[in-house]
């Protein structure tokens, strides 16, 4: 839908549809912060599932939900 917004130039893009699953997993799991959340969606392979990542694809850093 805004695939064709994304700039071609610098880091690529992490789709948001994963953002907010790994909000969904943080909230629905009583996850207290998102560190933990990345550190089990690392480890967790329902988690993986859930997310659509393979067993060796990375997931997202934990500083992508940092506050600016």
């Amino acid at each position: 839908l805004v695939k064709d917004m994304y700039s071609e130039v610098g880091r690529p893009s992490i789709d948001p549809v994963i953002l907010v699953k790994l909000t969904f997993i943080q909230y629905t799991f009583g996850i207290r912060s998102m560190r933990k959340t990345i550190e089990e969606a690392e480890t967790n392979m329902a988690y993986r599932w859930f997310l659509g990542y393979g067993f060796h694809d990375k997931v997202p850093h934990f500083s992508t939900f940092g506050k600016n």
